[in-house]
Parts: structure tokens; sequence; C-alpha cells
């Protein structure tokens, strides 16, 4: 080895205070590896020749290749964050200038669920870059990179490729924002970038145009819309306040073409601020009427449980204030304290009846409120066998594990678990697989129609049949006829629930037994 070589492996060693240093040609093959490589897989990454972004998680190698292309002699790239087995790193590069070697320095974080297994992960890491960066005092941006005219690209040049281009395009994102940002591809044609007010958003552009000439879309336009970080609210609010404001955007074309972005987000910004601020004030300060509708066994017409319901006071439903809730998150909060108001409610007194409480599939799972929410069962002096919980489909589970672990300890502890709408949307076949659950409520849209036809009841049929053979209960909702519970008793409906047999009631009216109501099927 030449004293050149030495002194640039010494130096390299000196800047990389890292886990792992590797050395490659241009090209990406390794040439040299030294520290903590058994991590990245056999065989050994230091017989050199091999590819080292090949060692990098699917979804990281295209950020290798970003790096690549904007590295210049003397010039040092990242550090960015890139995932090795699942496990978070930050990598870096750089080039000496007097050979034609790069150099890799990788340092791993603590062990990290990657995003696709954490859906909460970029919400996280976005709170964390603005409250670390507000702490430095470096400013940050938050933008929201679209390209127009790719929206048909899986034909214009195939799914491959398409998918190929995407990933280059995000691991553009993610070294422009480096580690003190985060990148969150949102939908097809744009991507949520957290960074700072630095970074070089002019050069993105150019290397995610370049990327698009090189695919040969031609027709097609690349912009950056930022508005500034708001200081003066708290770090998850502002991520939470963006990330609707990004959501409601999707659907605004027509307004941000009249509107700067800038104008649009702020306005939004500042009504998701007042629209979070009063809801929590709202569950703060209990100002809620909370109500409970009737659950109906079929086959006596007794009562079986009451649903809690969420109501404003005079018993407003608050239906757009739950969809409030989980886009930004304050569901967790509404669900936390519906617990509470049904763990007082039962507590209170021996002879209540049994209630439901809903819970939001983003609620489960979220690793810090499962484990908030289990301690606060755990603390739990009622009957257990009193107090029902059912999970809702309005937020599309992503972490099936996560959820999964919060229901089986939910039914570990003597809580009956109650898949809701099922039939609806995703609530289909495959969450009576991925779930563990005790009772089914059929989603109240088979019961919109007034005559069912051979169709309807063939499909309803199915359903409780199915629920039978997993030895699972059943419930119809929104029963409004005496005919109507009598054709689910028929099928072979364990439970009922709608106007038939009573509107909802404020809670307080069922602390006494004897003014519950009930009516035969």
């Amino acid at each position: 080895m030449s004293l050149i070589e030495q002194r640039n492996r010494f130096l390299s060693f000196a800047f990389a205070a890292a886990d792992i240093l590797i050395e490659t040609d241009l090209n990406g093959l390794t040439c040299y590896a030294a520290g903590a490589t058994a991590t990245l897989g056999e065989p050994s990454i230091e017989s050199g020749g091999v590819d080292f972004s090949q060692r990098l998680d699917r979804t990281s190698r295209p950020i290798v290749t970003a790096l690549m292309r904007s590295l210049k002699p003397g010039r040092r790239v990242g550090p960015v964050r890139v995932a090795v087995g699942g496990r978070e790193a930050q990598l870096s590069a750089w080039l000496l200038g007097d050979d034609d070697r790069i150099r890799w320095a990788m340092s791993f974080s603590a062990l990290n669920a990657p995003a696709e297994v954490d859906p909460q992960a970029f919400s996280r890491t976005a709170q964390g870059a603005i409250a670390t960066a507000r702490e430095s005092g470096v400013p940050m941006t938050m933008s929201v990179l679209q390209i127009d005219g790719i929206e048909d690209i899986n034909r214009l040049i195939g799914a491959k490729r398409a998918d190929m281009l995407r990933q280059a395009v995000t691991a553009e994102c993610t070294n422009t924002v480096g580690t003190g940002g985060v990148a969150k591809q949102v939908d097809t044609a744009r991507i949520a970038l957290i960074h700072p007010a630095s970074a070089d958003l002019k050069a993105l552009c150019a290397s995610i145009e370049e990327l698009l000439q090189d695919n040969t879309l031609k027709n097609t336009r690349v912009r950056i819309d930022s508005i500034p970080d708001a200081p003066e609210l708290e770090p998850e609010i502002a991520i939470q306040a963006f990330l609707h404001a990004v959501n409601m955007a999707a659907d605004s074309a027509n307004v941000l073409d009249v509107q700067s972005l800038q104008k649009v987000a702020a306005e939004m910004m500042e009504d998701t601020r007042r629209r979070m601020n009063e809801i929590r004030a709202t569950i703060a300060g209990r100002v809620i009427e909370p109500h409970a509708q009737a659950i109906v066994e079929l086959s006596t017409g007794k009562v079986a449980h009451y649903e809690l319901l969420l109501r404003l006071p005079g018993g407003q439903p608050v239906s757009e204030s739950v969809g409030f809730a989980e886009s930004t998150g304050l569901i967790y909060e509404i669900d936390m304290a519906m617990v509470e108001i049904a763990a007082n409610f039962l507590r209170d007194d021996f002879d209540r009846p049994a209630l439901a409480v809903n819970l939001s599939g983003r609620s489960l799972e979220n690793p810090a409120w499962g484990k908030k929410f289990l301690q606060m069962l755990a603390d739990l002096r009622i009957d257990r066998r009193r107090l029902h919980f059912e999970l809702t489909e309005t937020a599309t589970v992503k972490n099936v594990k996560a959820a999964n672990a919060v229901i089986q300890k939910i039914r570990e502890r003597g809580h009956r678990v109650c898949l809701d709408d099922f039939g609806a949307g995703a609530a289909g076949f495959q969450y009576l697989r991925d779930f563990p659950a005790d009772v089914v409520k059929i989603d109240g849209s088979y019961m919109r129609h007034q005559k069912m036809d051979e169709r309807d009841t063939a499909i309803l049929q199915g359903m409780v049949s199915l629920c039978q053979s997993l030895k699972l209960d059943t419930v119809a909702e929104m029963i409004e006829t005496e005919q109507r519970a009598k054709q689910m008793q028929a099928l072979g409906v364990t439970y009922g629930q709608g106007y038939y047999f009573g509107k909802p009631l404020p809670l307080k009216m069922l602390s006494d037994p004897r003014r519950l109501p009930s009516r035969a099927a």
C-alpha cells in the first residue's frame, strides 16, 4: 500500500467515527471494509468486489446511488438515514480527490422498526427533528415536492421501471434533507419533506428532473412548495397540522392554482391548530355528553350491553370531529378518554350494565398508546366481562402485528373484543384471519335496503355462517323494524342494534338498572 493510500485510509478512519468504514470504486464495488462488517451479511464484504448497495435494505439502495451521483472531489455528503435488516443507520460518503475511491462511513442507531412496520415512524421522527432543530436554533421548513404528469407512469415506462424511479426520487429527497430532516412519500406524485431551511431544493428539483429525463418522461414538471416551521406550535401539533394540510391539499388542486401553497397551508394549519386545541380542550374538560345505545340479544330481547358513543352536549354527533381526530392523531386522546369514562362508570356501581368502547385501529397500532392503555387496564378494579372493546375500521390498520398484540392482551385480561363494520371496505375476511375477536358486527350498509333480495340474504347468510364456524357471535346494526330483527334472528345473528331497540341515551340515564329499556325481537 502506497503512502498516499495509507494516508487516505487514516483520514477516512479519522473522519468516520463510525461502526463500519467501507471503500468502493466509483461503481460501488467494495475494495476494503473494516469494523462491524458482519452486520452487512454473508459472504463477508471484506472479500472485495461486492456491490455495497445490495447489502442495504431494498428501499435504501437507491440512496447509495443518489449519494454517488452527488459526490464531488473533496466534498462529503450525508449523513443520511438508511436501513440494514430493518435496523436504522446513518451513512456518509466522500471523495478525497486524489484517488478513485469512495469512502463510506456507517453508524448504527438503536434498534428501530422500519417505517413500513411502524406507521407512526415518520410523524415521530419529524417531531424529533423539529424539536432538535429548535433547540439548536436551526430554522426548519416543511415542503411538498410534487411531480406533475406522472399519474400514468406505470403504463408509460412499465411497473418495474416506475418503481425504481420512485425509489430513486425518494433517495434524492432523503439525501437532500439529511439526518436533520425527514422525507415521506404521500402518494404517487407527492413527497412531504421536513428539512433545514438551508437545504438546496433547487438542486433537488434539478436532480429529479434529470431522473425523469433519463426515463424518457418529458411532459412532466417538478415543483416544491414550502412553508416555514411555526415555532409557536408544539412540534407534535405542527407536524400533525402539516400532514393534515397536505392530505387536504390533495383534493384542492383548483384552489392551489389560484393561491400559493404558502397561504393555503398557513390557513389550513391555523384552522387545524384551532380545531385541535378545541378538541383537546373538550376532552380535557370533559365537555362531552357520552351516550350509550343498547345491543340486544335477539333470541330473548334482553339488553346484553351498551355501546358507548362520543357526543357533544345535547347529544350532537361528532363523526366529523372523529374523522379529523384520526387524520391528526388526536384519536389517541379521544380513545383514552372514552375508556376512562367507561371504567369510571362501571367502577362506581357493580349493578350497572356492561359497556363496549370503540378503539381506533390507529390507536391499537401505536406502541406508546398501547403501553399506556394496557397499564390502565391492569389497574382496573371491575368485572372485566362488563367492559368490551370494538375495533373500528375508519383508520386502516397497517401494523397488524402491533395491533394484534394489544388485542390479544385485552382478551387475556377477560375483555371481549368486537370487530366493527365487518363487510365494509378493508374490514373483510382478512381481518377475521389477522385479528383475534369474540364478536363481529356486520356493517349497517347491509340493513339499509327496505327489502332484502336473495343476493343480500345469501351474502349475509354466508357471513353469519362463517362467523359461526369460527365460534364468533354476530351483531347486526341499524335494525329499525321488527321484521328486520326477525330476519336477522332467522339468519342466526346473535345480537341486534338500532332504533328499533332504542336510540342512544345519555350515559347518566343508565346509572339506574331499573330504567334500562328492553324489547323482545
